[in-house]
């Protein structure tokens, strides 16, 4: 009886799909990538940390197969709705980043403007916890915005990439 629930059981977990998140499939010529992207910058750990579970794996520009270029890198906050009180009632937080790529020094992506943004509500009267808030929604933003990039990357065919270069 009891093998027979294990049988079932197994059977079951096996039949519902469920399988572990696969690496996207880069372009070869990414295995060693220079980030360009100053070590003080809010995004470079959640980047570096998603190109590394990637396979890629960050070098100096020496020994580097590929250079990653972070450009316009920039999350700004402006005031999204006001109340009849004249008081602030919503932020909006703007993340843009312009990034290229090249391999063998040569441009084979194109300067490419990424942008998110995310909207949260303000409360004087909860002042500590909308900064907490505002905090975690920075720190989101530029998770989010790393996946962005390793996605765009991933949707990058390698013979667009080669065409691009050849151009």
């Amino acid at each position: 009886m009891f093998r027979i629930c294990a049988f079932i059981a197994v059977l079951l977990a096996s039949g519902c799909g469920y399988q572990l998140k696969q690496p996207y499939q880069l372009h070869p010529a990414l295995e060693k990538t220079h980030l360009v992207l100053s070590l003080t910058s809010p995004l470079y750990q959640p980047l570096a940390t998603a190109l590394t579970n990637q396979g890629i794996q960050l070098v100096d520009s020496e020994s580097a197969d590929a250079m990653l270029v972070i450009g316009h890198n920039r999350l700004v906050k402006e005031i999204q709705s006001i109340g009849v009180n004249n008081r602030v009632q919503e932020y909006r937080l703007d993340y843009q980043l312009d990034f290229k790529v090249y391999i063998d020094s040569q441009l084979v992506l194109e300067s490419r403007r990424l942008q998110l943004g995310k909207d949260y509500a303000f409360d004087i009267g909860q002042i500590t916890g909308t900064q907490s808030e505002e905090r975690l929604l920075r720190e989101q933003l530029y998770e989010d915005m790393a996946q962005m990039v390793i996605r765009y990357l991933a949707n990058q065919s390698i013979q667009s990439m080669e065409t691009e270069a050849a151009q």
